[in-house]
């Protein structure tokens, strides 16, 4: 599904965190939304998916069906092993028992859990609940997918590896949005990038344009 902001300006306390960002996120594609902390990136995702009120402009209508939202520095859920958590994923899903435990199978050994996977969500590494939260996202399958700094905890190699099962992801025909600091990440993986700065837009395009306007500051 494509997504598409014009003018779009939040408040938040009386103060203006975003300004008037219009830009648009192609259906089907992976887009990291990059910049320092409090450039607004987050709010952004919370805009997305509706869950802010004090907001202006225009913004794509999503149904809430077609979406799903992985906030930062989520809580873990209490007595719940990292395996109930994935199979919260498929919660409403019509599958065979046989088919469920297959994509739960595929999914804790894609993100690395399985060996961990019958142990407490909440005495997990903070790097395993990212792993964890990662796939339960993914099995919900949502249209559009929306994630916060989902790998921040994650080792490099490993993390690698994640981001290319992000892109796989969106090649099933899903749209992916995700805010990241890991800059080199989001260039290697991304199909687009988009930058802002206190608030506002700076950048939108293609990865190669990105490192293109940005390499005299690498």
């Amino acid at each position: 599904m494509k997504i598409v902001a014009e003018n779009l300006s939040i408040h938040a306390g009386g103060i203006e965190i975003v300004h008037q960002v219009s830009c648009k996120i192609p259906d089907k594609s992976f887009t990291s939304i990059v910049g320092p902390n409090g450039s607004g990136k987050s709010t952004i995702l919370h805009a997305i998916s509706r869950n802010l009120v004090n907001w202006s402009g225009q913004l794509t209508d999503i149904d809430e069906n077609q979406l799903s939202l992985l906030p930062q520095n989520l809580d873990p859920p209490p007595f719940f092993s990292i395996l109930d958590v994935v199979n919260l994923g498929f919660y409403g899903k019509k599958m065979t028992k046989k088919e469920k435990l297959e994509m739960t199978t595929s999914l804790l050994n894609k993100c690395g859990v399985a060996s961990v996977q019958n142990q407490s969500f909440a005495n997990a590494s903070s790097g395993e609940q990212q792993r964890g939260w990662l796939a339960f996202a993914m099995a919900q399958s949502k249209d559009v997918t929306l994630l916060d700094e989902p790998l921040s905890s994650v080792d490099l190699p490993s993390r690698k590896n994640l981001y290319q099962l992000l892109l796989d992801f969106t090649r099933t025909g899903k749209t992916l949005v995700i805010v990241t600091h890991d800059i080199d990440m989001a260039i290697m993986f991304s199909d687009r990038i988009i930058r802002l700065e206190a608030g506002s837009k700076v950048f939108e395009g293609t990865t190669s344009q990105y490192q293109e306007a940005y390499s005299m500051f690498s």
